[in-house]
Formats: C-alpha cells, structure tokens, sequence
C-alpha cells in the first residue's frame, strides 16, 4: 500500500508541473531513480525546459516596480548586424538605418539598464514580402527563452480592401473584394501570439549589459528602431476627463449625426476579415432582390488580436459619443469583448476591455458605463477609431481547462495500464487500492469548474445561467457521478474521457468556443446631440419585405440550374456560394474572352443530384468538387465522357499524381481528373519530441520503437484507424496493405487478393498496433489532444493542417509535418502508399458541347488557373481558406510554408487510391469487420480474413454479373483492375 501511494503522489508532482502551464508546456525527459520500478514505468520524470508566461509573472510578483524608463537602440549600430544593415535610402522612408530580416536572420541588440526589473519590447518594423503568411520569429533573453510564449512572436501585416474592376457579378450582386497588403513603417510590442494575454509580454533585464536575440522564422521585414521601456498604467476616464481641454458651451454643437458603414473599414489586420450580405431591411445598405455587402462577418471578425479600423471626420473641436450598431448572438448568454482605440492609443482603461453583451437582434451600443455614455474629445478634422478581438477574460478558463484535460488524460492511461487496455462489464475492479485518493480528485476538478462557472457569471450578471458555458456544470456533473463508484471507472470511461459525451470532450468543445468571440458590425456613430435610429425593422416593415421576397423567388435564380442560355455551358460545382461567386469571376473575366466559350456555374446543393439527374436527364455538361467515388458509378453505367479521347490529355494528366487517377479509372477510359487532393501525413509536436530526445518516426518500425517511452509519460501515438467508430474506410486500412506489397484484387478482378501473405501482414501489423501496442481505440478528436500534448505525434489529414494553423496559435512553430510512416524494402526505399481522397472535375455523356466542356475543365485545373484562383481565396477569405489543389506544379507555388510544401510533394509520389471494381465496397466493409473482430473480439487474424474473403468474392461475382463479366459460373471477359502502372502505360500512347 505504501509503494502504490508512493507511485501516486509522485503521478501527482509529476503531472503538477506539466499541467500548471497555460497552453502548451514543453516537457524534457531525464534520467531518474525512483523509488519503484512500478513508479517510473508509470510517470517517467519530467520537468519544464520554459514555464508558461502565468507562471513567470507569478515567479516575477516580488520584482518591485521601477520608475518609469526608456530606451531606444537601433539594431544597425549593433556590430553584430552589420552584414544585415540596409542604408536609410531603401529603408522605405524611416527616419535612420534599418536592419533586414529574412527567414531565419537572427539579429542581437545590447541593451544597459539602470535596475533591473520587468521591461517592454516594442519594435519599428516594415513588411517587404507580398506573402499571405504572417511574419512571425521568437526572443531570447541573454540566450534563454524566458516563458514559453516568447518562442513565438508576431509581427502583423495591415490590409486593406483591394479595389475591384467590375464591383457587380452577372446577377447585380455585390462582389466581395479581396485584401491587399499596406507598406508602411509599423510598431507592435511582443505580445503573446494567442492573445489571452492582451498587456505585452513582460521581460525581466538584469542591471547593466543585457542582449535580446531576435529571430526571424517566417517573412521578410526591415526592423527600424528598437524601444525597451517600462509597463505604464492607462489613466481612468475620470482622469482623462480632467485632462482634457474644457469647451465653450456657446457654441452650437453639432446636430448632424455622423456614420460610418462599419463593413468598409480603412485596414485590417487580417485579410480574412470580411463583409458579407445579411438580409435584414434596417442594414445598410440592403436591396431586397441584390445582395449587397452591408455588415462585417461575425464569423471572420472572432479571434483574439484581430484588429480593424475606420476613419472618422468631425466638423469641429468638442465632446462626442461614439456608438455601435452590432449584434452578438453566437456565445449564448455570454458577453464579448473589445479592445477600443482612437488615434493609435486606448484613451482610458475602461476602453481597453468593454463588453458587447448577447443580443439576437441588432443593437446599437453607446459607449459608456451603466448609466451614462462615455465623452470623447475629438479635434476637428480625420480620427482614426480601432477595435481589437480580447480574450484576456477566458484566459483563466482557458487553462484550467487545459489543466483538466491533461489530468483526465494522465488518469486514463493510469486505468488502461491496471486494466490492461480492457473494459469487461462483468469484471469488478479496486482501483481505490492503487489510486486512494481518485474518488476526492474527481470531485475537486468538479468543485474547480463549479468555481469557474460562477466567475464566468459575474461577466453578465443578469442571467442565471450562462448558456455558451454550460459544459462545465456538465462536465462537473460527471465528474461527481464518476466519483461516488470509482471503482466502475473502466467500463466508463466513454463518460469520462473517451467518446463525444465525456467529461474531457466536453471541455474541449467548451475550450474552442471560448478561444473565439464573435462579433457582426453593421455602422459607427459619432454624434453630440442626435438620437440613433432604430437598429430593427418593426413588424409591418418586416412583413412587407418577405412578401417582396417571396415574389421575387420566381425571378431571381442566381448561380440555381433552373436557367441556363442556349449555347452556354453549364458547370455544377460542389462549393460554398462565395467559392462559386469567386469562380465565375475568374471565369467571365479569364476563360471566356479568350475562349469565346461562355459558362455558366450552377451551385449543386447535394452531389447525389448527379446521379439522379443522369436518370432524368436534366444533367449537366460538366461538374466540379464531385467525390472520388462518384465518376466510377456514372462511368460504368455509361453516363460519363471517356477524357482520354480528347486532345491534350496526356499532357493535362501529367501534372497529378498517377495514383489519384486509379478510381477515375474503368475498363480502358478515364472519366475524372482530380481538382483537389488530401493528404495523409506525419503530425509531430516538434517541441515536446526534442525534449524526449526521440526523432519524428520515419518508418512503423520507428514507431513502435517509440511508444514505450510516450506512454510511460501519459503520452501515445495517434492512427487514424481511431477516428472511425464501427466501419473503417480504405483511407484507413490500405496504408497498411499497400506498403506491405498487398493488393486489394487478383488480376482477373473477379476475387480479392487480401489472403496473400503480403496483404495479411499488413493487416496483422495494423490489428497488432491496437492490441500489442496499445494504440487508443476510439480517438474522436485528434487536434485536441494534439494540441494539448496528450497525443504529441500521429497521421492525419488536410483538414487537421488547417485546424491547426488556423485554432492553435499557441503551438504555431512548434509543430511540423513528415511524409507518411511507411515499411522500409530491401533497396533502403521506404514505401508510404497512402490515399488521397479530394475532389473531381468531369464531363457528362449527355453534353453536346463536349470540347468546350474538356476546354474549359482543361483551363480550370492548369496551373496558371490554379495558383491564381488559391492567391485569390486566401487574399480575399484569408489564411485557413488554403486550396488544396491536385496540381502538383500548382502545389510549388501555393502560398504555403515551404518546407510543408516539400513535404506535401513528397507525399503526393505515394498516392495510392483503391482500385474500383463491381463489389469493392464489400471488401472495404470486410477488412474493417476483419479489424473489428482481431481488435475488439480477439479472433486470430487468418481466421477473420478466410472468412472475409468468401463473402467478398460472392458479392463481387454477383455484381459482375451484373454488368456482364460473368455469366453462368464462368467469366465472360476480364475486367481490367487499374494500377498505377495502367495510368503510366495511358499517358505514354493513347
């Protein structure tokens, strides 16, 4: 009993100093005696190599307060730099010599002060690069990182509104511009790239010589000056008051009330900030039958430190009230907040934190306190008004949240490692016996977020309960329920941190909503005397709009199929409309002129409309974003066009991936070329694997060479196998008999080949990482435990790439990607087959313009087309709208990170789809049975896969006879199974 409460307590230390940072610790593994094996097996030992910014500060609290100092150095003069000194003549008008930072330039600036105590860094810097990827590096202080936030620093780009040639498209709609960068000299203090912390970072100097170290990781920039400088208190409005001039109450205030369309702003600090077209007859400006861009997206305008800002003019020195016309009624009950500015600095101290309560309609907010509306003294003449995104009141939330989830993680895999990885409801356990304090945990955690949700509560008062927050009675709910029988937490762990009901899940969930504060902007108000209008349509004015409406519907069929010109192509596209809006411009300003071929696109709300559209004939000419699977099923019931017999195909088809190419593939034609391709690549937090000294796996074998170490630290790898609940798709099982030099098919395509030797080892190989080595079952979101640490490596997709660079910009530069894990062959290669998956472009047999048709999808997916048609999604939607094009020459010069990039590239050789033939669908659902019965069963692998292959090939020769392969116990003609090697053959002679 002593060793078992010995091993928990030091868990407990252990897991004390990995959880008590904010976002994301660092950890480092070192050489430990303990106490018992049983000990070490279970925690390791760890320490920080930083601690999180909360922590410094807390270790900081007895650093007393400095009298108030400045220093400015130019890194120029620095002699260190001075291979990187640019002359005051290409210094884009700065005031002295600069300094030029390219990716991974580092400069050093010395710096001498007076006492030592905590600083601020603030820098003049220049952005020279056009890039849409944001320049960022990291700070060190005399050759350390201080806190864990300073490894990645942001410098911020201005945007503004790029002017259009043609503002309307071909509907009278209002087109949304896309962004363009502003060159101009800026200053930005280090700030903590989350933006949970809205201050700026606070730096300990030493008294006398210190040296800050400057890294550029992403983006060219000049630095200019740099300003070290000690924190200053923003006055209160009671004092700003005072400290303004006193106004002559003769003269005539001004009775005009003074507006600004709140969509149009003067710069943003992110070129996803956006308008959009809301219907609602009180916005401005509306037309009932257009849609006009009239407010600013709540959904682009909701993560921390985003910025955006507006012009103002007053015709005259005095006192105004400013005013927001604003509707907040995405974070249910719960206020959002916003940083307030004018002229470049926030006038007093309730401006720096002020509340946009919950409101499902529209409201026009006046600046103030509870009772009376904030005085602004504005001279006559051009102000310039900011609103900055601040999460700094979730913060605490946010990292106890994170606390939790770790702690919950830790647990679990303590449970798994008693109850061998195995739940058996019949079976009763006394974990109390080696964990005696669990019971009194549990409700701890639930008394900590019963705590937390009153705190959250005091932020609206007037409410008893806080709708956007209440997973944490939920999750405290559980928690407390778990408690009073410990005993039963292996068979409830779905309730505790596995499944999409757990405790941890819940927190999750909780934790992404709280990281975004939304907020949708309609106009500003500067006013002195004038009342605001009505910020709602009263009920008649409603009513009459919707019958205007409703008349309308029969006439205005914007990008619908329900009209279409003779002699113009009509194109369904599987996208968004403000993806097709994008697209049609492209069209009617780049193909169509050159090509005298007009083309109309059609939004397709549900893809199987293509199938059923075949059978009524009402179908389109051509379609894009269709699903891989689709052109197969049109292709071998005749209701697809054969792309090889057109002119340029073999040049067109070189520029993807053969592999990509196999499930377009059917007898001797292809009826599909790829738009856009996923991937399946090596996630690894780079960090946390430095400090365990383990390099990013190349082969299986590296992983499995791995895992002993992760999970003795409460950490595992992630397969993806752990996403699908119940059935396993090919995505997730033909890695493994693909790089084991399995096949799906015989030649003949009449039988499966999964009982060859090759194929069964590697389904062997993929049952036994779940059942020898411990991989998690059922893992429903990989980017949360990514991003938390729990899971620090594992494969994953397009999607998870742009989650996280899009949610976690706490771990931004921690974080890379490598090619796919594969099986090492004799030759020293490693095979890494792996699918793709994306989406299609193809031309439909009824079409009577089928070379305009191949025209067209030949101009759409060249590469001019598609590197311009990224630039212009990211430009105009910002960074997470990465298009992933099937281009690989496209790929080269997307505006991603390079050395993703060459990742990606390197991944996209070993695209290998599942071939397509009549029944393939029974061997997708037969291997994932196989893998259900090995994992969760415990039945022998060569047992499972006999049984499999008897029913697959019943089925695949019941749907060869189908469609006229077979016939009477015999084949009638060999179905063609494509490979890669088919593709090849293709391209060389048609």
């Amino acid at each position: 009993m002593r060793k078992n409460f010995q091993t928990l307590l030091i868990a407990i230390m252990i897991t004390a100093l990995l959880v008590s940072g904010q976002i994301a610790p660092l950890v480092q593994a070192e050489s430990d005696q303990a106490e018992s094996s049983q000990a070490e097996s279970a925690v390791g030992s760890l320490q920080l190599l930083e601690q999180s910014y909360t922590e410094k500060l807390q270790e900081w609290s007895d650093v007393p307060n400095i009298k108030e100092s400045q220093i400015v150095v130019s890194p120029s003069e620095v002699k260190a730099n001075t291979g990187l000194t640019v002359p005051q003549r290409d210094s884009f008008g700065y005031n002295g010599e600069t300094v030029r930072l390219d990716k991974d330039t580092k400069i050093v600036v010395d710096v001498n002060v007076n006492e030592a105590g905590l600083y601020q860094l603030a820098f003049d810097y220049y952005i020279v690069d056009d890039s849409i990827l944001p320049t960022e590096g990291y700070i060190q202080i005399n050759g350390q990182y201080p806190f864990y936030e300073s490894r990645r620093i942001l410098f911020p780009s201005l945007w503004e509104n790029k002017p259009l040639s043609e503002q309307w498209d071909r509907y009278g709609n209002e087109l949304l511009p896309g962004s363009q960068k502003v060159k101009k000299w800026q200053t930005v203090y280090a700030m903590d790239a989350s933006f949970f912390q809205m201050e700026p970072l606070k730096f300990k100097l030493e008294q006398g010589a210190n040296t800050i170290t400057i890294v550029n990781k992403q983006g060219k920039m000049l630095l200019g000056n740099v300003t070290i400088e000690t924190p200053t208190e923003i006055e209160t409005y009671s004092n700003y008051l005072e400290s303004q001039p006193v106004v002559d109450e003769s003269i005539k205030k001004v009775e005009e009330l003074l507006i600004t369309e709140a969509e149009k702003p003067l710069y943003k600090s992110d070129s996803s900030i956006r308008a959009v077209s809301a219907r609602e007859s009180r916005l401005t400006p509306y037309d009932t039958g257009k849609l006009l861009l009239n407010i600013i997206d709540p959904n682009s305008f909701k993560e921390g430190g985003q910025s955006l800002s507006w012009e103002l003019e007053v015709p005259q020195d005095g006192y105004y009230h400013i005013s927001f016309k604003y509707m907040q009624d995405k974070l249910y009950d719960l206020p959002v907040f916003r940083r307030i500015e004018l002229d470049g600095a926030v006038p007093f101290r309730e401006m720096d934190n002020y509340a946009f309560h919950f409101t499902k309609k529209w409201r026009n907010e006046t600046l103030g306190d509870e009772k009376t509306p904030y005085q602004f003294y504005l001279k006559k003449g051009k102000h310039t008004l900011a609103m900055t995104v601040n999460l700094s009141n979730m913060r605490p939330l946010a990292e106890d949240i994170v606390s939790k989830m770790k702690e919950i993680s830790r647990i679990t895999l303590e449970i798994k490692k008693l109850t061998g990885n195995k739940s058996d409801q019949n079976r009763d356990w006394n974990l109390l016996e080696y964990m005696p304090e669990l019971d009194q945990q549990l409700l701890k955690w639930a008394d900590d977020l019963d705590q937390r949700y009153a705190e959250i509560g005091l932020l609206n008062p007037e409410v008893e309960e806080i709708g956007e927050i209440v997973n944490l009675k939920l999750a405290a709910k559980q928690l407390r329920s778990l408690a009073k029988e410990p005993d039963k937490l292996p068979n409830r762990l779905n309730l505790f941190s596995e499944g999409t009901a757990s405790a941890s899940q819940l927190l999750g969930t909780l934790l992404q909503s709280i990281s975004e504060s939304p907020l949708a902007l309609d106009r500003i108000y500067v006013a002195q005397e004038e009342k605001l209008p009505s910020p709602n349509a009263g009920f008649f004015e409603k009513l009459w709009e919707m019958v205007k409406r409703f008349f309308l519907s029969f006439t205005n069929q914007s990008y619908s199929s329900a009209s279409k010109a003779e002699g113009e192509l009509e194109v369904w596209v599987n996208r968004p409309r403000p993806f097709v809006e994008l697209m049609q411009k492209m069209i009617d300003e780049k193909f169509t002129p050159k090509s005298g071929v007009a083309v109309k696109l059609s939004i397709m709300p549900d893809e199987n409309k293509l199938i059923l559209a075949n059978a009524s004939g009402t179908q389109p000419d051509a379609a894009l974003g269709v699903s891989n699977w689709i052109p197969y099923e049109l292709a071998i019931r005749g209701a697809a066009l054969d792309l090889r017999q057109f002119e340029g195909y073999e040049e067109s088809v070189k520029r993807f991936s053969k592999g990509s190419i196999i499930p377009f593939s059917f007898e001797n034609g292809v009826y599909a070329l790829p738009e856009t391709q996923n991937f399946w690549v090596l996630f690894y937090r780079q960090d946390i694997l430095d400090s365990l000294q383990l390099s990013p796996p190349d082969t299986w074998n590296d992983v499995v060479e791995m895992l002993p170490e992760l999970q003795r630290l409460g950490m595992n790898f992630y397969e993806p196998l752990a996403l699908y609940k119940g059935f396993k798709p090919f995505n997730a099982t033909t890695p493994f008999i693909y790089q084991f030099d399995g096949e799906l098919f015989d030649d003949s395509g009449m039988s499966t080949d999964i009982d060859s030797e090759q194929a069964l080892e590697g389904m062997k190989f993929m049952t036994d990482l779940f059942t020898i080595y411990n991989l998690p079952q059922d893992v429903p979101n990989f980017y949360h435990h990514f991003r938390y640490g729990t899971m620090p490596v594992g494969i994953s997709d397009f999607n998870t790439y742009i989650q996280l660079k899009a949610a976690a910009p706490e771990i931004a530069g921690a974080w890379k990607i490598a090619p796919h894990p594969g099986v090492e062959k004799a030759d020293g290669t490693v095979a890494r087959w792996a699918p793709s998956g994306g989406q299609t472009g193809m031309i439909f047999e009824g079409t009577k313009y089928a070379e305009e048709s191949w025209e067209f999808l030949d101009w759409w997916l060249s590469t001019p087309t598609q590197v311009e048609f990224s630039n212009l999604m990211q430009t105009t939607f910002g960074m997470t709208f990465m298009w992933n094009t099937a281009n690989l020459e496209a790929l080269e010069q997307m505006p991603w990170p390079e050395e993703d990039k060459e990742v990606v590239a390197e991944q996209f050789r070993w695209v290998r789809e599942a071939s397509r033939v009549p029944g393939a669908y029974m061997v997708e659902r037969e291997i994932s049975n196989v893998w259900n019965r090995v994992v969760f069963n415990g039945d022998n692998p060569r047992t499972a896969i006999d049984d499999a292959v008897v029913r697959i090939n019943r089925e695949i020769l019941r749907k060869m006879e189908e469609f006229g392969y077979y016939a009477n116990g015999r084949m009638i003609k060999k179905y063609p199974v494509p490979t890669i090697t088919t593709i090849d053959k293709w391209v060389e002679k048609k």
